[in-house]
């Protein structure tokens, strides 16, 4: 690809549209470097460095996805203002400026307990920030994207934040190594907030579609979240949501953790062999993805894609920190592949199950019960880690002779809960564009022994 092409859609043919998407393609590249550090290695770290363990941990990166609580109110707002743009950077704006104080915190505050309220009171104020920001980007990008290269176009953007987010993983990783305790962490964090800024700054040239109308002079939020969960073809996809969630955040924050104490991995190695491993894969197959989701339809690449997902945590117990090299790349080859399918077509069905008037509210209350469950799971997996698992974990070691730790409890029950979840309430979910796994099982088959007779 061309550098002067890199962010071109070239899909598109309306210079306008083409103009804002491509905007939109930039403003990720700066935004995926704030959240790689605000939600990866770095704030695993960071808590490490303060002496918090693995529930506190938990209840730090609860507190930000709790902003889905109150996406309902941004969403009333959102449909009552009718003012898309200037809410999405209000709330961008403030989801990202507390993120300037809380790594310099540790410098003025002493005492344990008040650094971690302050903390939290601060991470408290970016998920305010967050429930604006995403119920408005949503209904922005649902107006703003054509259906019909929607799949084409998130995974082009997908496929350019993943080149960022691995080079600018290994450069914070080779810096955390070298810079050590709080003066390193502040530096990134605060380098990975201008950078989020950036992201905001992006959209003041995307252009905002008017929104479509609708009535909210009598909003009643129990009639409406009623109307919602009563809307089959949505409700569906709610419940996939709300229970997939669970199965991946009792152990999603906890990998970090894991490889930084257990397997006593620096950042670099956690950016080279994680970040950098899964980015290239998903750069080799993310416009793949792409195109089969526009000819398939988005649902049977989730199938796919969480039946293969569902297995990854048990990989993880494998590890030891004499032999983690290969089990680590393993993992990240296969998360390269398919974590792309189900971050595509997750917010793909999102959007086209939503109808057009008020999508922000359906939005909204997806993210309300996603983000409670999300926010609930983090601190539940840092409960169980400290105060379940050492029982548990000691008993099987002394049985079997293995050689467990406490962490390897939560990524057996993840990966139980995600097949067991993805196959009750994926089936449920109509799509009517979709087409039989199957005939997308066939399609691959056909492309690979394609591939093999031409280099034969």
């Amino acid at each position: 690809m061309k550098i002067r092409n890199l962010f071109t859609t070239y899909f598109v043919e309306d210079i306008e549209l083409k103009r804002s998407l491509n905007l939109v393609i930039l403003g990720v590249c700066f935004g995926i470097v704030f959240f790689n550090v605000t939600t990866g290695a770095p704030i695993a770290g960071f808590a490490k460095e303060l002496g918090f363990g693995d529930l506190l941990y938990g209840v730090m990166l609860a507190m930000p996805v709790l902003g889905g609580a109150i996406q309902l109110f941004a969403s009333y707002v959102l449909e009552r203002t009718k003012k898309r743009k200037l809410i999405f950077f209000l709330g961008g704006f403030i989801q990202r400026i507390p993120w300037l104080f809380i790594p310099i915190l540790p410098f003025f505050i002493s005492n344990k307990n008040l650094l971690f309220s302050s903390i939290v009171f601060l991470l408290a104020i970016t998920a305010v920030g967050g429930a604006f920001i995403n119920v408005s980007f949503m209904s922005w990008m649902g107006d703003l994207v054509p259906i019909e290269i929607r799949g084409r176009f998130f995974s082009h953007r997908s496929m350019l934040a993943t080149l960022f987010s691995f080079i600018s993983g290994l450069g914070i990783g080779w810096f955390l190594d070298r810079v050590h305790g709080l003066i390193g962490f502040a530096i990134v964090f605060i380098f990975a907030t201008i950078l989020g800024l950036l992201d905001i700054c992006c959209f003041f040239w995307v252009y905002d579609p008017p929104m479509k109308i609708s009535d909210f002079s009598q909003i009643n939020f129990r009639r409406m979240i009623k109307s919602v969960i009563k809307d089959s073809r949505f409700s569906n996809f709610l419940l996939f949501a709300i229970f997939w969630n669970m199965a991946l955040n009792i152990s999603a924050p906890y990998f970090n953790i894991y490889m930084i104490k257990y397997l006593k991995m620096s950042y670099f190695e956690i950016a080279l062999y994680v970040q950098i491993v899964s980015n290239v894969i998903t750069i080799l197959s993310v416009r793949m993805l792409g195109r089969l989701i526009d000819r398939f339809g988005n649902k049977p690449i989730l199938i796919i894609s969480t039946l293969v997902v569902s297995f990854l945590p048990y990989i993880w117990c494998f590890t030891t920190p004499n032999n983690w090299l290969f089990f680590v790349i393993l993992v990240q080859i296969f998360a390269g592949t398919f974590w792309p399918g189900i971050d595509l077509t997750f917010n793909n069905l999102a959007l086209y199950l939503s109808p057009d008037e008020n999508r922000s509210f359906y939005i909204a209350v997806l993210n309300f019960f996603v983000g409670i469950v999300n926010a609930l799971s983090f601190i539940f997996g840092g409960y169980i880690i400290e105060y379940v698992a050492p029982q548990i974990v000691a008993f099987v070691n002394n049985v079997t002779g293995l050689h467990l730790v406490e962490y390897h409890l939560i990524f057996v029950l993840s990966g139980i809960l995600r097949f067991t979840f993805s196959r009750i309430f994926l089936p449920r979910i109509h799509e009517e564009r979709s087409k039989p796994v199957e005939e997308l099982k066939n399609h691959i088959v056909k492309k690979i022994k394609d591939k093999i007779e031409n280099v034969q």
